[in-house]
This record gives structure tokens, C-alpha cells and sequence, in this order.
């Protein structure tokens, strides 16, 4: 393992100093160092959104005792059950309780899982916020980035039994998940406005120590595919639409001695923007008002009278797309000059 960390570092090094160096070689045409020209192929992107997590488990071997309009527990079944349950579990999905001394009433349901498996399912909605650092070489990203996520609780449905089952929903209204992930992706489609790139993040996840109990939960790694639409607002603004899919899950040990291995599709659909660092100096003239990137001696600047966020043409700039003519009040007159 540590020896493909350390060949896959060399190799993204090695990628960068080369694109770094093939961009040095056409800005020194233009009088622009090493530097400005390795900082030109690094962007931020920021987004928020929507997601839906299906999250799904499976009881398998422990005893489940369901109390008629009240909680549900998970119990060990190789002890012999009276009018009293010795001791049951709440919570296992986030935080695994123990209960001692639950009374059992006539009402209430009994059932071995060891010969009939309960599969629980449920939908919750979540808020995720991300930011990641993109380094692009030719139709490439690569880099890395952090996301945080506001989940909301939602009910479990056994699968089975249904009459005598009943949802439950976890002893918390919303949590938190917070995620550190590798990106990595590709353009397959570009024009003058518009791009389409297809990407993925894989990394761990973490779910905040509030609810859940991080001595009981093992998250295993993650897996987001995604679809970037995007439009360029400017040479160095665009904004976009991602929607995706991704695949996670995670362990919560049961003192009992049973593991419950939880499941967490979810679809996504984020919005957000792309930030990319400018390769060329802003024009230091005060009184230049050109648009787009133009030449002052033998360095070449980009326009410092155009807002990065506004659409620009490469060709001729755009800032004032409308003629004087057609704008407000001039649109009545015969002769607005």
C-alpha cells in the first residue's frame, strides 16, 4: 500500500511540473513567468444542494422485540425469554443502548431473526456543502476536497411483518456528515460556453460525535460519480449543475456481540461555481479600458474593467453587448445621440 501512495504522488507531481512546464513555455511568449502559468491551471469549486440517502439494513441471528406502541429492541437469542427481557438494545443504527429489565406484554412481538431476517429500509433528505481544489491538464482534473453534509432523520419500515412491526425512527431530528475525498475527472464535451465533464470523488466519511457513537461506527469508504454541467460566465468564472449518485455504507457494532452493516445509497443534485486562478497579471494601466487579454510592451495582461463573473467573448470582449440606442429611455427616441 505504501508503495503505491508513493507512486501515485510521484506520478501527479511528475503530471503537474510537465503541464506546469508545457504552460511556461506559451507564457514566456507573452512575457509570463513559470509560476503565473502553474497558478492559471489550479480552480476552486464550491456547491450546495439536495440529496437523498436510502439507507437500508439487514437483522440477522438476534432476537427483535417489539413493543406495541413503544420501542423496538434487539436482544441475545440464545437467552430463554419470560415476562422479562434481562436486556435489549435501542439505537443501532447510530448509538446502541442498553436497556435492562423491559416487561414484556401480551401485546407485544417477539421474533427470531435467526430463522426470519428483518430487512429495515427508510429515506431521509440531506444539505451537503463542499469545496474542492482542481488542478486541470488538458482535458484532465485531478486534486482534492472537503464536503460537510446536514442530514435529517427519517423512519425505518421492516420489510416484514408489517402488522406487527412497526417503523421507528432514530432517537435524533438531524446529524452531520463530513467528508475528505480524492477528485478526480475529465471533459467529454466543450465549446465556447458550455462544458460537460464527468468526475468522481473517493475518500472516507465521518459522521459527527453528537448522535452517533464513533467507538461503535466503522464508515468504509465512499464512492460519488458525477455529471458537471457547466457555463462559463467569464475566462475564469463558470457555474454549474452536478448531479450524481454515490455508494457508502458502515458498520455499528452491538455490544451484544452483533454487527449491523448499514447501507447509504444517495442521489444528489448540486449547483455551484468554478473559480479558476488567473495565469496573467491584471493590466496595470489606469486609464486602459480594453476587455479582453491585450499586450502593453512585451507582457501580455488580462482586462481590468471586466467583472470576472460577467460572460466575455475571447474575440473582442463584451461589456456592452447593447447599444446605447436600445437601452431604457433611448428605445423611444428617434435620435438618442
Amino acid at each position: 500500500m505504501l508503495r503505491i501512495t508513493l507512486l501515485s504522488f510521484f506520478i501527479l507531481a511528475g503530471t503537474l511540473v510537465a503541464s506546469a512546464q508545457t504552460n511556461g513555455k506559451e507564457s514566456s511568449k507573452n512575457g509570463n513567468g513559470f509560476l503565473s502559468s502553474f497558478i492559471g491551471g489550479f480552480s476552486l469549486h464550491a456547491s450546495t444542494g439536495f440529496g437523498a440517502t436510502f439507507y437500508s439494513h439487514k437483522i440477522e441471528g438476534p432476537g427483535i422485540l417489539q413493543q406495541k406502541e413503544g420501542d423496538v429492541f434487539l436482544f441475545d437469542n440464545f437467552f430463554v425469554v419470560g415476562d422479562t427481557l434481562n436486556i435489549g438494545y435501542t439505537g443501532w443504527v447510530n448509538n446502541a443502548q442498553a436497556v435492562g429489565g423491559i416487561p414484556i406484554g401480551d401485546e407485544d412481538f417477539l421474533l427470531g431473526t435467526d430463522t426470519a431476517a428483518v430487512k429495515y429500509k427508510g429515506r431521509g433528505g440531506s444539505i451537503p456543502v463542499s469545496a474542492t481544489l482542481s488542478y486541470t491538464y488538458d482535458r484532465y482534473r485531478f486534486g482534492a476536497g472537503v464536503s460537510y453534509e446536514l442530514s435529517f432523520a427519517t423512519k425505518y419500515y421492516p420489510n416484514v411483518e408489517s402488522t406487527n412491526l412497526q417503523p421507528f425512527k432514530p432517537n435524533y431530528v438531524t446529524s452531520s456528515i463530513t467528508r475528505y475525498y480524492a477528485y478526480l475527472g475529465g471533459d467529454v464535451f466543450r465549446s465556447i460556453r458550455h462544458t460537460i465533464a464527468v468526475d468522481a470523488m473517493v475518500g472516507k466519511f465521518k459522521f459527527g460525535k453528537k448522535n452517533f457513537n464513533p467507538d461503535q461506527v466503522k464508515p468504509k469508504l465512499f464512492v460519488n460519480i458525477g455529471v458537471s454541467f457547466e457555463r462559463s460566465l467569464s475566462e475564469y468564472f463558470k457555474v454549474f449543475v452536478r448531479p450524481s449518485v454515490e455508494f457508502k455504507s458502515y458498520e455499528l457494532s452491538v455490544p451484544l456481540g452483533y454487527t449491523v452493516n448499514q447501507a447509504m445509497p444517495a442521489f444528489y443534485l448540486n449547483v455551484g461555481a468554478i473559480l479558476r486562478m488567473p495565469d496573467l497579471n491584471k493590466c496595470p494601466v489606469s486609464q486602459c479600458r480594453t476587455q479582453i487579454n491585450h499586450r502593453h510592451g512585451n507582457r501580455v495582461y488580462r482586462s481590468k474593467v471586466h467583472p470576472f463573473w460577467k460572460w466575455q467573448n475571447p474575440n473582442y470582449g463584451q461589456n456592452y453587448p447593447e447599444l446605447i440606442k436600445y437601452k431604457g429611455k433611448n428605445k423611444k427616441k428617434k435620435n438618442p445621440y
